[in-house]
Formats: C-alpha cells, sequence, structure tokens
C-alpha cells in the first residue's frame, strides 16, 4: 500500500513540474522524449521567431536546435524560399530539458 502511495505521489510531483517553458503548439515524440514545439510568430520588426523545447531522451540541446531549424526550413520551404538563420539562443529548463529561439527570416 505504501508502495501505491508512493508512486501515486511521483506521478503527481512529476506531472506538477512539467510545464513548458515554451507556447506549446505541438508535441512530439522524438528518440524516447518529448519536444514541445511552438508555431512560427512574426516579430514587430519583421523577422521570424521559434522555439523548442527538448527533453534529454530527444537530443537535449542538439535536439531542440535541430528541430527549431527544422521548423523554420519547413516555413520558408512553404513560400520557396530558404532560411537565414539571424540568431539562435539555448536555454534549460527544469534542469534538464533544454530550450532553444531561433530567429530567422526567409530569403
Amino acid at each position: 500500500m505504501k508502495f501505491i502511495k508512493y508512486i501515486i505521489f511521483i506521478v503527481f510531483v512529476t506531472a506538477a513540474l512539467s510545464g513548458c517553458a515554451v507556447k506549446n503548439d505541438k508535441t512530439e515524440l522524438q528518440g524516447v522524449g518529448l519536444t514541445y514545439k511552438s508555431e512560427v510568430r512574426a516579430l514587430e520588426n519583421g523577422t521570424l521567431y521559434v522555439e523548442v523545447e527538448a527533453a534529454p531522451g530527444a537530443g537535449r540541446e542538439r535536439g531542440s536546435i535541430n528541430s527549431a531549424l527544422s521548423i523554420a526550413g519547413d516555413y520558408c520551404l512553404s513560400f520557396g524560399k530558404g532560411v537565414k538563420q539571424l540568431s539562435i539562443e539555448t536555454d534549460s529548463h527544469l534542469l534538464v530539458n533544454s530550450v532553444a529561439k531561433l530567429t530567422f527570416e526567409c530569403v
């Protein structure tokens, strides 16, 4: 009985701490971990912005960067253009997941 209470406690704590650091428009399984992806957004200065959070099983920092670049590439390709990366920043969330924030233009 104590074991079941312990498992229930762990599940609730994990759920409480699993909030996303990005605007989660799409969640996908990548490798053996999850990625949380935002949609491409236009910034006031005319550039575009996307952010991705990746768990360790999804490649953590490299996984978040690759996913952000892939989203940008697909977005620009839909207009018959290529991606010009302006900046990319990485951060961590919950000391485990990596967050990539990509600013780009379609050229």
